[in-house]
């Protein structure tokens, strides 16, 4: 990689094979040229008295890249570092070290393209995230716990036995800013019309975030927007989202006379009987702090979600737990269990019957 812009050529000095001088095999002084360092970083820019110094840009081997001011072979003056987790940092630098002036951008999300997987019948597409070894923030215990427990319920039949295409889950260093965005693009724009989309996220929240394991301490925040944003690009018919965070108010087999697979397919079913929409059941108020129970080894709110899942919320005994059932048992539960100090909200415009899990007793 270099430069899409060589210098002028001169004649008798020796080149790379993109145009510049070569200043690892001659002296390169006031003139722009190419000087590789040992490490295999690659530096194009100016140089004096033979060494890389003034305005440049440098791809450094471990996939990072800094582009403006170098001095003694680092960034110094104003420039922009691009580090390999996607970080982007713009600032006055003396010497290597930022100072003064510091301003952050979080890289772009790609936006390529994800082709629709059009079916007749209904499917469910999932995206687990279960984050609690923070560097920047306190670790949390259990959101392991909570992702692998909803990846096992939606591989059951009372979660509709998604299948390994139908499901991604991301725990702790995988559910970096970038991997979130990209596998919930890459997942959620295949649905079609008929389907189902789902977002189970375990981990810290801030307010209008999500906080993904590269948070550090500013930047790489999840924002809530960029999420709603890519359930709208979905056509999926319902969209639904678990949020067990702080202020995220800001956004089992059993024995059985009924086949499993009729179960399955009374589930299926149900989806095509309601109207959709986006349905977020969300673990606090916007305000509020999201609380784990070393009791319960889980997060309150993912605790008596995945019981109201696994049948506790059907009312009605109708063998089908709905949105709404769901949100009033977990309101309740979660709201007495820890003395009103946590209240679970549900958000958006849905149809209250739409089903969220099927219930065999």
């Amino acid at each position: 990689t270099s430069p899409s812009k060589p210098p002028r050529q001169e004649s008798g000095l020796p080149m790379t094979s993109d145009g510049y001088v070569d200043c690892n095999r001659t002296r390169c002084h006031n003139r722009e040229g190419f000087y590789l360092y040992g490490d295999d970083s690659k530096y194009y820019g100016e140089h004096r008295n033979g060494k890389p110094s003034g305005q440049g840009t440098i791809y450094y081997s471990n996939g990072g890249k800094y582009t403006g001011g170098w001095k003694n072979h680092a960034p110094h003056g104003d420039g922009i570092m691009y580090f390999p987790s996607g970080r982007v940092l713009a600032a006055q630098w003396d010497h290597g070290q930022p100072i003064g002036d510091v301003s952050t951008v979080d890289a772009p999300l790609p936006q390529e393209h994800v082709k629709v997987e059009t079916h007749p019948d209904v499917k469910v597409w999932a995206v687990i995230v279960g984050i609690g070894r923070y560097s920047h923030m306190q670790p949390l215990r259990f959101t392991d716990d909570d992702a692998f427990r909803m990846y096992a319920f939606l591989k059951s039949p009372e979660g509709g036995a998604l299948s390994d295409d139908q499901i991604k889950i991301l725990v702790d260093e995988e559910a970096t800013r970038i991997n979130i965005l990209s596998t919930l693009r890459q997942t959620f724009l295949k649905a079609d019309e008929n389907d189902v989309v789902m977002l189970f996220f375990s981990g810290h929240g801030l307010e209008g975030s999500f906080v993904p394991v590269d948070f550090d301490g500013y930047n790489n925040q999840v924002r809530h927007d960029e999420v709603v944003s890519i359930l709208k690009q979905s056509k999926a018919k319902h969209k639904v989202v678990f949020a067990d965070a702080c202020h995220s108010g800001s956004m089992v087999a059993m024995k059985s006379a009924i086949s499993t697979q009729d179960i399955i397919n009374k589930y299926y079913n149900a989806f095509e009987n309601t109207n959709g929409g986006l349905a977020l059941l969300l673990s606090s108020k916007s305000e509020e702090t999201s609380l784990e129970d070393h009791g319960l080894r889980q997060g309150v709110f993912s605790h008596f979600l995945m019981k109201g899942l696994n049948g506790e919320a059907d009312k009605d005994r109708d063998k089908i737990v709905t949105v709404n059932e769901l949100y009033k048992f977990v309101h309740r539960k979660v709201t007495e269990y820890t003395v009103n100090a946590q209240t679970p909200t549900l958000q958006g415009s849905f149809d209250p019957n739409m089903p969220v899990s099927i219930v065999r007793k």
